[in-house]
């Protein structure tokens, strides 16, 4: 659902083009006329814009009283709104729509639904929009299930090729679908630290910081992450 008519038509347009097997039920320009229209047409996913006339797109999930519905979002680029979609394990698709983008969400979507994933990730969204940008809990895709993990309760991560090892309090480990540049792009912003090429580490986790020829961290956990030579004025400057 979008705010311009030229918008709507044009995803009308290539879901009929590339993804046949889409029926679309509606299309709204408002908040008030597409939660009006959810209601009434219960969608199985709701194509849904982020800035809709005199609103936002996230009013919709608001409004609505039963979320039974997927949503993938398309946006411009925001970067503050696509954090917090990522951040809630979601999907989006950028303006202007690239066709192979579109059938690559719908695939994802339909994995999703496969694997029955019912985590209510679009209830984990508005939390994190409601705390402008701290947010409290990622979501994390791992053996076919969806988890979300509080931050802080997470110590370190480890790249492992394409995968990432993520290293909890209390000794437990989870291997996510995601590379660690993707985690880095999205911890940005807390207090996450690129320390080495395959490590990033929760500074609030450090219990030392080794200046040594060899320079490494000692965590809460008691691991030994090595720093590499280029990244240690940076991280001496980040923990000063």
């Amino acid at each position: 659902m979008d705010d311009e008519e030229h918008s709507r038509d044009n995803l009308n347009g290539l879901l009929i083009e590339h993804c046949p097997s889409i029926q679309v039920v509606g299309m709204a320009s408002s908040v008030d006329t597409a939660a009006r229209k959810t209601e009434e047409l219960k969608p199985d996913v709701i194509f849904l814009d982020i800035k809709m006339s005199g609103s936002s797109g996230f009013k919709l999930l608001e409004l609505v009283d039963n979320i039974d519905f997927e949503v993938i979002f398309v946006t411009a680029y925001d970067n503050y709104a696509i954090k917090a979609i990522r951040f809630s394990a979601l999907d989006y698709i950028l303006k202007p729509i690239n066709p192979d983008e579109l059938k690559t969400a719908i695939s994802k979507l339909r994995s999703k639904i496969k694997k029955g994933q019912k985590v209510n990730q679009l209830n984990m969204l508005l939390a994190n929009l409601s705390r402008e940008g701290i947010y409290d809990k990622i979501g994390v895709s791992s053996d076919g299930k969806l988890e979300f993990l509080k931050t802080q309760s997470i110590i370190r991560l480890q790249g492992e090729s394409n995968y990432t090892r993520i290293y909890l309090i209390g000794g437990r480990s989870i291997l996510a679908s995601k590379t660690l540049v993707e985690f880095e792009e999205l911890l940005e912003d807390f207090e996450f630290f690129r320390v080495h090429k395959t490590h990033l580490v929760n500074l609030s986790h450090v219990k030392s910081f080794y200046k040594t020829k060899n320079s490494y961290l000692l965590l809460s956990d008691n691991s030994r992450i090595p720093v590499s030579r280029r990244r240690k004025m940076a991280l001496g400057e980040r923990m000063s």
